[in-house]
């Protein structure tokens, strides 16, 4: 823990409060995990290996396999609040995400499950990141983050649009149930915002462990 990098990072220093500053630092940020940095894991694509919902009351159950989701490289900072209960911080993001999988519908009065390759479009998605942080000296005698588990709320401003393929009759059936009931494309959004918004913060805190805080925020 703490190995530093042995290269000073190409890396705006932001005061915690400048939120201006700090959005030009996430656009950074995002490269960096792009180029897998300090161990750092790519996000954009993402593969969300399943997402399920069920639905008991109507013997209903839906499986999304091997979403692949892409988009979240062009996430923004929307805000950013400290000292919250706690001693917590809190992150705010907008995402638009553009999703596609296999997803199956099962129900039971029907043996086979309705199967189809859907395309999703997640646009203006909002997650709100709270976790606990720590500063702590390396062996190096650099200052470092400890980040916290983390909590992570997102709320859909909008439901998503998707698009079925083949053309046949079980697409036909999914998209009749997915139009009468728009809390499934609620529930597959936040499922697979989440686990996107997950690796996000496992990568700051890995960078944040490698990373001396002088190459990236200002001290007041």
């Amino acid at each position: 823990m703490f190995a530093q990098i042995a290269t000073p990072i190409p890396f705006p220093t932001c005061r915690a409060d400048n939120i201006d500053c700090l959005r030009r630092g996430l656009r950074t940020f995002f490269f960096f995990m792009d180029m897998g940095l300090a161990g750092m894991k790519p996000i954009d694509p993402t593969i969300v290996n399943s997402v399920a919902v069920a639905s008991p009351e109507e013997q209903m159950s839906i499986l999304l396999r091997r979403a692949n989701v892409t988009g979240a490289r062009w996430t923004k900072l929307a805000d950013r609040r400290f000292n919250l209960d706690g001693g917590k911080s809190s992150t705010e993001f907008t995402s638009d995400l553009h999703v596609s999988g296999d997803l199956s519908i099962t129900l039971a009065a029907r043996v086979e499950p309705y199967v189809a390759h859907i395309t999703m479009d997640i646009q203006e998605v909002q997650s709100n990141i709270t976790y606990p942080w720590s500063g702590q000296k390396g062996i190096d005698n650099e200052d470092y983050i400890l980040i916290g588990p983390e909590r992570i709320a997102i709320r859909n401003t909008r439901t998503p649009t998707f698009f079925l393929q083949p053309n046949n009759q079980d697409t036909a059936a999914i998209n009749e149930m997915l139009q009468a009931r728009p809390t499934i494309l609620d529930h597959l959004s936040n499922e697979i915002t989440a686990a996107v918004m997950h690796t996000v913060v496992d990568n700051f805190r890995l960078f944040a462990s490698k990373v001396p805080v002088k190459y990236y925020y200002e001290y007041y």
